[in-house]
């Protein structure tokens, strides 16, 4: 019976912590080498390809933010498209065990900052996801946290569990594996995720200047 209540109570604090994430887009594990980083898991890296910015905003949908010139010099502008744009998704959930997720392309800038480091900013649509709007958070954010077992795969695969943020105004996730930083966050439709090896003040400055 302590075995038990002990399990209800760790659940409900991960359901609680989870939820005050923001929404985890929905995606497969993430396997390093595979995939861009812990979040989009929808796509591979190998699916980016050059594209112009009038191009990306076109393809995209939106005109994602960008860093000014003060910070950094853009390198690179690539778009890829997920393929297929409806996947399966498999969630732990007993209502919701199996979804079909409609993902949009994503865009990725590549900087070269004042200091000499690279940054990388991907941007997309947060994509359809057939959840209630009331249960949307709770149910993606407890797929996203739930620990890995023989059961199940860990959706942030090898990567360390994100620590809370706030950027812009937004809750945030910030990832840091083997000093390299990813930070995700959502304003409105719009989803965005930082890679760099930049300081910790240097990505949080740049952050809040995105234009």
């Amino acid at each position: 019976m302590v075995r038990v209540f002990r399990t209800i109570t760790f659940l409900a604090a991960l359901f609680f912590a989870a939820s005050a994430f923001g929404q985890v887009p929905p995606g497969v594990p993430y396997e390093p080498g595979k995939h861009p980083n812990p979040i989009v898991t929808f796509i591979k890296t190998k699916d980016f390809k050059q594209t112009t910015y009038a191009d990306a905003k076109k393809l995209s949908g939106f005109d994602p933010l960008g860093m000014s010139e003060k910070e950094g010099e853009r390198q690179s502008i690539e778009i890829a498209e997920p393929k297929p744009e409806t996947q399966k998704i498999v969630l732990p959930n007993d209502e919701f065990p199996l979804i079909k997720v409609e993902y949009f392309p994503v865009v990725r800038q590549t900087y070269l900052l004042k200091t000499g480091v690279a940054l990388v900013l991907d941007a997309f649509k947060f994509p359809k996801v057939p959840i209630p709007m009331n249960d949307l958070t709770g149910i993606l954010n407890n797929a996203a946290f739930r620990p890995g077992d023989k059961f199940w795969k860990s959706r942030f695969g090898p990567s360390t569990v994100p620590e809370r943020a706030t950027v812009r105004g937004v809750a945030a996730l910030l990832f840091d594996d083997n000093q390299e930083f990813v930070l995700f966050w959502r304003e409105g439709t719009e989803c965005y995720v930082i890679k760099t090896k930049a300081s910790r003040a240097d990505l949080f400055r740049i952050v809040a200047d995105l234009l």
